[in-house]
C-alpha cells in the first residue's frame, strides 16, 4: 500500500494507463505536426498551431490530425488529474 492508499497493483495500472496515453498522445501530436508542416511549411506550427489554420478544414487529414491530437490531449490529462487527486 502506498502512502496515498493506492496498492502498488493499482499503481502499476495506473502507471500502465499513463505510459499508454502519453504514448498516444505523442504519436498524434507527430502526426499533426507533420501534416500542418507539410501544407503550412517548416514554421508551420509555430505560425499557426494555435489558430484556426492550425485546425484545418473539416473533412481533411490536417482536421482528423487536429482531431486525433485534441482527443489524445484530452485523454492525458484525464490521467493526470487521476494521478493528482489520489497523492
Amino acid at each position: 500500500m502506498t502512502a496515498w492508499g493506492a496498492t502498488a497493483s493499482e499503481v502499476a495500472i495506473h502507471l500502465q494507463c499513463l505510459i499508454e496515453t502519453e504514448h498516444q498522445l505523442a504519436l498524434a501530436d507527430r502526426a499533426w505536426r507533420a501534416e500542418v508542416r507539410r501544407l503550412h511549411g517548416p514554421d508551420g506550427v509555430l505560425l499557426h498551431g494555435y489558430s484556426p489554420l492550425g485546425m484545418g478544414e473539416p473533412g481533411t487529414q490536417q482536421r482528423t490530425a487536429y482531431e486525433v491530437r485534441r482527443v489524445a490531449i484530452a485523454a492525458w490529462r484525464q490521467v493526470r488529474a487521476r494521478e493528482r487527486s489520489a497523492m
